[in-house]
């Protein structure tokens, strides 16, 4: 598909990925945090499978697989799965890794049941309908062992509506030879959190990015789309400012800018 007619995920990710590695998502100490709080919060035991839904670059699928579960890192980009395989051979150039598959998210290419299932840095959210997110969440719900848990992280409507904010990243500090400006901005008649990037290089015109837009539920709202799906016991809690919390906390609507969600599967 041309631009034009591509939705932004499909090009957005593998463009900035071509701009420095550094966007696919570092193996940093946030990283380590979310996966504590993941394997706390979703009681995992050492050897269940997990799905690792749009895993991306594959920052939490390695560091759940270096601990000693069996992982499947689905995304639909095959520029982001090809680096989540070279940082697996980087860090482990001998040793097999995390099971990468490349599908869309609504219609998962999997066999057998999972343990657990997660969806890290609001890689829910993408899809402009509602349905199509439902969909999502219908066929995770049937590759769920019954009442496996499923982990969402996603960004908190209420912090963000207060934290629109621009952004200048000199080179070095997200792209190693660029300027970057970033912007977010809530949108609140869609319930939607927007994230513009351009890229300003040394030689040549800016480069725009496609605009990021992710669909923020409230917790009411994420509580029902659960529901729909066939999910139960869903509970919802708040980030530390940025970070992942070391336990389970309420939601604060000023201080989590992340809303971490755990409901059961039914299947």
């Amino acid at each position: 598909m041309s631009s034009s007619d591509s939705p932004w995920w499909a090009e957005r990710y593998s463009r900035l990925l071509a701009v420095d590695r550094a966007f696919g998502g570092e193996i940093d100490g946030l990283a380590e945090e979310q996966a504590d709080f993941i394997e706390r919060l979703a009681a995992l035991r050492p050897g269940e499978r997990i799905l690792d839904l749009g895993c991306g670059a594959g920052r939490h699928s390695i560091l759940l697989a270096e601990r000693g579960y069996r992982v499947v890192g689905l995304d639909l980009s095959a520029d982001l799965l090809a680096e989540a395989r070279a940082a697996w051979a980087r860090r482990h150039p001998d040793q097999p890794g995390p099971t990468w598959v490349q599908a869309d998210m609504r219609r998962p290419d999997l066999d057998g049941a999972h343990e657990a299932c997660i969806a890290m840095d609001h890689s829910l959210g993408m899809f402009d309908d509602d349905a199509d997110h439902l969909e999502v969440l219908v066929a995770v719900g049937d590759r769920l062992s019954g009442g496996g848990p499923l982990i969402l992280e996603l960004m908190n409507p209420y912090f963000w509506a207060h934290h629109a904010e621009t952004r200048h990243y000199p080179p070095g500090a997200l792209a190693a030879d660029a300027h970057i400006v970033r912007s977010y901005r809530f949108d609140a008649d869609r319930g939607r959190i927007e994230d513009h990037v351009t890229v300003f290089r040394t030689e040549g015109p800016p480069e725009v990015m496609p605009v990021q837009s992710l669909r923020a539920w409230t917790p009411p709202e994420i509580r029902a789309l659960l529901s729909a799906a066939g999910f139960q016991d869903v509970e919802v809690y708040g980030s530390d400012g940025w970070r992942a919390p070391t336990e389970p906390r309420p939601l604060d609507p000023v201080h989590s800018a992340w809303m971490w969600v755990r409901a059961r599967s039914t299947g």
